[in-house]
């Protein structure tokens, strides 16, 4: 099934892959707690280095500034055993290796992808900070939603741009950007101009966060047993929904 994301890539053949990474890669390379040896051993099945896009196997130039460095961009495949951590699992996959990275976690009809982009830290020369961490809901590929299909569809890499890897990968967050956007518009809709992306974002951020207090503010309702306080908990939640509904209608 997960076919039906690659073939919505159209990646060319050449810069296939299909290399097995193993978990010890993660333990070695990134400093993994509890909780996160937990998510690998627990939630993770397999590894797979599917793609690798690069100016040898396609068209797109290397990218390098004062900030960051996109020599390639790889496609990671990570084949999952449960959902529960899935967050936690991209973050540490990202920061472990220091190419751009699309991860695409795959447990039976349901796929997801993660995105984040990279820097040279500032405290560690030579070390690779990754940022911006971007993750999709989760996608049925046996049943996607109209507004699924239009953000597969986008993906093909003959429609993102080639002058470099980082307008190339920028590309990809934007629409990543832009299908978290459709959960709150119902409307999947790319931003043609860069300083409409950046508010974009920014505006998106702001809607997160507003979710994140109606939903403590839901728990703390349900745990509250005295009428007053439920009273004003319910006001607030009522406040902050309208919030949410102003700022996503200007998504």
């Amino acid at each position: 099934m997960i076919n039906v994301l690659y073939d919505s890539m159209a990646i060319p053949e050449v810069c296939q892959l299909g290399k097995r990474v193993f978990k010890k890669l993660f333990h070695e390379n990134a400093p993994l707690g509890v909780t996160d040896k937990k998510a690998f051993r627990e939630d993770v099945d397999t590894i797979t280095w599917q793609y690798t896009l690069k100016p040898s196997t396609i068209p797109i130039r290397a990218y390098e500034d004062e900030q960051r460095e996109y020599l390639e961009v790889a496609v990671l495949q990570v084949d999952l055993k449960t959902l529960k951590r899935t967050g936690r699992i991209a973050e540490v996959v990202h920061r472990a290796i220091p190419y751009p990275l699309v991860i695409v976690f795959a447990f039976e009809t349901v796929c997801a992808l993660s995105l984040a982009h990279k820097r040279f830290s500032q405290a560690e020369k030579g070390a690779v900070v990754a940022e911006d961490f971007r993750l999709t809901d989760w996608i049925d590929l046996s049943a996607p939603t109209p507004v699924q299909n239009a953000f597969l569809t986008s993906l093909a890499v003959s429609a993102l741009p080639r002058m470099h890897f980082f307008a190339f990968y920028s590309a990809l967050v934007d629409r990543l950007v832009a299908l978290n956007c459709a959960r709150l518009t119902g409307e999947y809709r790319l931003e043609s101009v860069a300083e409409k992306r950046a508010e974009r974002r920014e505006r998106l951020a702001i809607c997160h966060e507003l979710e994140v207090q109606i939903a403590e503010h839901r728990v703390a309702i349900n745990k509250e047993t005295q009428f007053n306080r439920q009273v004003e908990l319910n006001t607030k939640i009522k406040q902050l929904e309208q919030h949410l509904r102003r700022d996503a209608a200007l998504l």
